[in-house]
């Protein structure tokens, strides 16, 4: 068990002081005609920590106070703080506020000030989100408001370990029917699902130690786990099923003591393939775990886009070696960054874990939009919505595909990602750079193999994201493929 030295700890704290805001107002105006007035202020505090007005360890203004201060609304500063918090420039403190983390490149912004990702990073589609028919912004922007007008100044009390109540107990009702003996303590909200699975890895295993990964396995993922400077230990997943012999053998290269001994995995259509695990596959998954002593983290975000008939470790396990992290909030909205830990009931007093959510975890003010989104009656109708739009989406996109002489390297079982390459003996067959190259030139978000693992695959394979391909970007880009 690993104690709390492992948290990110933010510099002594300094108060901001008043000259960072000098400008702010015209800047914010200059920052890009198609930004909104949340969006400008990011755009000018980011511009502030990048330029030194602003240095790691300050003490932001409190929601109310800016809001006055710029004579703007206290929803615009919470949701701004909100994106603020996401991208790691500012970090809250339960009873005490925001204060900036760190210090972004400049190479994040473009010429018009708006935030971007490298193109690198655009060419995958990992971090875009998905076009606006098949997101929940309306939903979430009512709730936000909502929250707003309640009590606009968040952040401002002692928050409860582990997460807002009434938020936990939203969570374990809609867990009770496979896991009815699970309580909202055994709750943890995250800061989304990396932030969950950063708390999990820096709680119970220290730098150095290795976990084992299922591969394919998220890019994301894979990069969190590097720069955390843990070892990975890839275990291939063949369709449905682990490889435990794989697993037999790089299980003598975890350490020794019970608590670090991590296998993460996706039971539901997380995983890159969009493929769900077969019953035998997850049982036989429990079987290796409590053979080799293992703490799974099952990584489920997806799921309320999976087949009802999806196993679930956490459920299969009754919570007792598995911890399961599911997605609050990705299937609504870029503005949102929420996620949940289901913890075996042993696990929820680890004292590690408790300091590092009370650093890493959400704010409250995203914790009640969650809340009433989950209230809300027209919240089960947008995933039903969005599972049939994904469904077509993915069956027209196989079908592009498919005509142009590409195979799937699996039917996906559900949600957004679709697998596909050209076959041995297809010809012309491209190479990966080309293939990339001429994605980014249609502004096709594709991701290639090796992004998620060193696993052989029959051929090379590259990975769709069907929510972007239901345009003629897509048809474009496999005529050029096609006759290049």
């Amino acid at each position: 068990m690993q104690s709390s030295r492992n948290a990110p700890a933010l510099l002594s704290p300094a108060q901001a002081g008043a000259g960072w805001m000098q400008g702010l107002m015209g800047e914010m105006d200059d920052a890009g005609p198609g930004l909104g007035l949340a969006q400008r202020l990011v755009v000018g505090v980011e511009l502030r920590v990048i330029d030194g007005r602003l240095a790691p360890g300050t003490k932001m203004p409190s929601v109310r106070a800016l809001a006055g201060k710029l004579g703007i609304s206290t929803f615009t500063v919470t949701e701004s703080y909100s994106a603020l918090r996401a991208r790691s420039v500012l970090a809250s403190r339960p009873g005490s506020g925001y204060y900036v983390l760190h210090r972004p490149s400049r190479s994040t912004l473009d010429d018009s000030g708006s935030t971007m990702q490298p193109v690198a990073e655009q060419t995958t589609g990992e971090d875009r989100p998905p076009p606006a028919e098949y997101r929940g912004d309306d939903l979430v922007r009512e709730a936000m408001r909502r929250v707003a007008r309640a009590a606009p100044d968040w952040d401002s009390g002692t928050r409860p370990s582990f997460g807002l109540p009434r938020l936990r107990e939203l969570i374990a009702t809609r867990h009770r029917a496979e896991l009815p003996a699970m309580g909202p303590l055994q709750v943890m909200t995250a800061a989304g699902s990396l932030g969950a699975v950063m708390c999990l890895l820096q709680a119970w295993t220290g730098p150095g130690d290795a976990v084992l990964v299922e591969s394919p396995a998220p890019r994301q993922l894979r990069r969190l786990i590097h720069t955390l400077g843990r070892r990975m230990l890839e275990v291939p997943r063949r369709g449905g099923c682990l490889d435990i012999g794989t697993l037999d053998g790089l299980a003598a290269q975890l350490p020794a003591a019970s608590g670090q001994r991590l296998l993460l995995l996706s039971t539901a259509v997380s995983n890159p393939l969009g493929i769900c695990m077969s019953p035998q596959g997850a049982h036989q998954a429990l079987q290796a775990a409590e053979h080799h002593d293992l703490r799974v983290i099952e990584l489920d975000t997806w799921r309320g886009l999976s087949p009802l008939q999806a196993p679930s470790l956490a459920a299969m396990d009754g919570l007792q070696r598995v911890a399961q992290v599911g997605g609050v909030s990705t299937t609504l909205s870029a503005k949102l960054r929420l996620a949940h830990v289901l913890l075996p009931q042993r696990w929820v007093d680890d004292p590690a874990l408790r300091c590092l959510h009370t650093t890493l975890g959400p704010s409250e003010f995203e914790e009640r939009v969650a809340c009433e989104v989950l209230a809300d009656a027209s919240y089960p109708r947008f995933l039903q919505k969005l599972n049939t739009a994904l469904k077509i989406a993915g069956e027209r996109t196989l079908s592009l595909l498919t005509g142009a002489g590409l195979q799937a390297l699996y039917v996906p079982d559900g949600g957004p990602f679709l697998c596909a390459g050209w076959p041995p003996g297809s010809e012309p067959r491209p190479t990966s750079d080309a293939v990339l190259q001429e994605a980014r030139k249609q502004g096709l978000p594709l991701a290639a193999a090796a992004d998620f693992g060193s696993t052989p695959q029959p051929f090379a394979w590259y990975r769709f994201n069907v929510a972007h391909c239901g345009d003629e970007r897509l048809v474009r880009f496999l005529a050029r493929m096609k006759n290049p």
